[in-house]
């Protein structure tokens, strides 16, 4: 009995501590997780990336074309910078790999057609799992967008967040307030 529970044991850790299962809110990814995604957004330049599985997965609404958002995971934000990066002809630096890989928050994006929004508070980004709403540890404003479209980022800290319990991203403004559920495990 003891030599079974020991053999599951020890299979339970391995997998829990693989280095080729990638969770989208990992505190680091390893070096070849990270040269995948860098390398995902160099295949896929630019806009073309948001036409990929992967990172439409990650999205919710219509973004990036109308309202809705996008969950940046760390893998996510290599793909993206690194797909940013090709079209300009530019590598990834070091210091960007760095200050990704370095952060303890992971941020979520959305795109507002709202007019008079003057500040990044005029918008509320709350995670709600359960009985739990998480709000921001912050919130900024992204890139302006055509047609008066404004991203505004909520930034999440890893901890603060169960990546398995059901969650819904509720986005309100002073004029509304729509709400759209998101499944963690679908984003790399």
């Amino acid at each position: 009995m003891f030599i079974t529970r020991s053999f599951f044991t020890a299979i339970f850790t391995a997998i829990l501590v693989s280095p080729g299962i990638v969770n989208a809110f990992e505190a680091e990814m390893n070096e070849e997780h990270i040269a995948a995604a860098i390398s995902f957004g160099k295949k896929h330049k630019g806009m073309d990336l948001f036409k990929s599985t992967m990172v439409k997965n990650a999205c919710f609404g219509k973004y990036p074309e109308l309202d809705g958002g996008l969950v940046m995971s760390k893998y996510i934000e290599f793909a993206i910078v690194s797909a940013m990066n090709a079209v300009k002809e530019k590598e990834t630096t070091a210091d960007v790999i760095n200050e990704i890989q370095s952060a303890d928050f992971f941020k979520v994006i959305v795109l507002v057609s709202e007019k008079g929004i003057q500040t990044p508070g005029d918008v509320q980004i709350t995670l709600k799992q359960g009985l739990n709403n998480i709000l921001p540890q912050k919130t900024e404003f992204g890139r302006m967008h055509k047609e008066d479209k404004q991203s505004v980022i909520g930034v999440f800290r890893y901890d603060k967040v169960d990546t398995d319990a059901k969650t819904a991203i509720i986005v309100k403004t002073k004029g509304w307030e729509k709400t759209y559920k998101i499944d963690f495990s679908d984003i790399k």
